[in-house]
């Protein structure tokens, strides 16, 4: 999830560890280590597992688990990794979840009608108790303490891990230094679209959070980026102002109709510029280039994927942070414009354009804030594990090991009544 494990591998290897990344062949193709990546080098370390989801459970997938991750004495991973590796009896050392994986994936879901058995005891089912089982076992857990406010999760999860508020490296921060200067070293598809845009326009606004729908609720209120709230904002400040000003989006999300009908009905679309679903690689390219970065205006967050690439780019964030959350465990905070309604995107809009020097002095207290926060902190609480636990590879205890074998004999049990009923139902339907 947005190259978690090869960013964190990029900063251990520059350390001087022999680190190695491993991932599934079915990621989606904008967390491949080429989406974020501009140069090759990580082919050299980077190794596609060849089973999938689907396939896990099989002898030949365990075999190959064994024989790629056997010399290995630690491990470190996200998502399915705590579940993966109940497969070979393996302890995950550290665990840097990125959010369902932990708050949702460990507990029993109750399965909805008409979802097919076969696919669901694989893909949940069975994957959520290996998930449970192998996150009981594990020693350190890299993860900020704000999800617990949006998923409480914690005293419902069986661990005797240690947390530590923060995660792994999000973003690497090194490679995006003069890259206005070098995009045609890269490639880039999508660069001169951005350059037109920028010569277009005094005041470049950049969003690049998803689009979700406005004023969700239920489960879905977490999810809520705000986009409406930074249309109106954007909307209000142009038409009170004499700036030319551009928006620019990404048609990403579940329901971009609801943003595109907004500015639609604000008639503001000359103002706004859809861009494609793309690489990050090339989204930190228009990142750099524009004035001001936004984050999210419903929930409070004080890092993301956003607002840390925002921080890594050196931008201004425009951003809606509930401080009082967060100054408990945090000496201080990166500075922002700290907006929530379209009234206060408005104004910070105005408060930016008359203060640009100001601005780009607090985006470097930013940028700074994100090294020391989320990348210097994890990567010593990293480099200390593995300096405590250097002897010897960790393997699972033999209670949860016992335990871990009877989901498995439940798992081959119950695929193999479901497929058959499966069987004798297209059987009956041929009739």
């Amino acid at each position: 999830m947005n190259n978690m494990m090869f960013i964190l591998c990029r900063y251990l290897r520059d350390a001087g560890f022999d680190a190695h990344l491993f991932a599934m062949p079915d990621e989606p193709s904008h967390f491949h280590p080429e989406a974020d990546s501009y140069e090759d080098s990580y082919k050299t370390y980077f190794y596609p597992f060849k089973f999938t989801r689907s396939t896990l459970y099989k002898k030949e997938s365990v075999l190959e688990l064994k024989r790629e991750l056997g010399d290995f004495d630690f491990l470190i991973g996200s998502d399915i990794a705590p579940a993966v590796l109940t497969l070979i009896g393996r302890k995950l050392d550290v665990f840097i979840p990125h959010g369902s994986d932990i708050y949702a994936l460990p507990f029993q879901q109750k399965r909805p009608k008409k979802t097919d058995r076969v696919w669901w005891q694989r893909e949940i089912g069975t994957l959520s108790r290996l998930q449970a089982l192998g996150i009981r076992e594990i020693d350190h857990i890299l993860f900020p303490d704000e999800y617990d406010i949006h998923f409480p999760f914690k005293n419902k999860l069986k661990t005797k891990a240690k947390y530590y508020n923060t995660s792994g490296p999000m973003v690497y921060i090194n490679q995006y230094e003069d890259l206005e200067g070098r995009d045609q070293e890269f490639n880039l598809s999508h660069a001169d679209e951005f350059k037109q845009i920028r010569s277009e326009t005094p005041l470049m606004v950049f969003s690049h959070s998803r689009h979700n729908g406005f004023d969700l609720t239920g489960k879905m209120a977490v999810h809520d980026k705000g986009n409406d709230h930074l249309i109106k904002g954007f909307s209000k400040f142009i038409k009170e102002s004499a700036i030319d000003a551009r928006l620019v989006l990404f048609d990403y999300g579940i329901n971009t109709k609801a943003s595109k009908d907004l500015i639609k009905s604000l008639a503001i679309e000359a103002n706004v510029k859809w861009m494609p679903l793309m690489d990050r690689k090339e989204i930190m390219y228009g990142l750099i280039l524009s004035d001001i970065s936004c984050g999210q205006f419903k929930n409070s967050w004080l890092t993301c994927g956003v607002v840390n690439e925002s921080l890594a780019a050196n931008k201004p964030l425009l951003h809606y942070r509930k401080d009082d959350l967060y100054t408990a465990e945090y000496s201080n905070l990166y500075p922002l414009m700290n907006a929530n309604t379209p009234e206060e995107i408005a104004s910070s809009l105005f408060s930016f354009v008359a203060n640009r020097d100001d601005f780009g002095n607090e985006a470097s207290q930013g940028s700074t804030w994100l090294y020391e926060q989320t990348v210097k902190s994890p990567l010593m609480i990293i480099k200390n594990a593995i300096e405590t636990n250097k002897d010897e590879p960790l393997f699972i205890s033999p209670p949860i090991q016992s335990e871990i074998k009877n989901v498995l004999k439940k798992h081959k049990l119950l695929d193999n009544i479901y497929r058959a009923q499966g069987k004798f139902r297209e059987t009956l339907n041929r009739k």
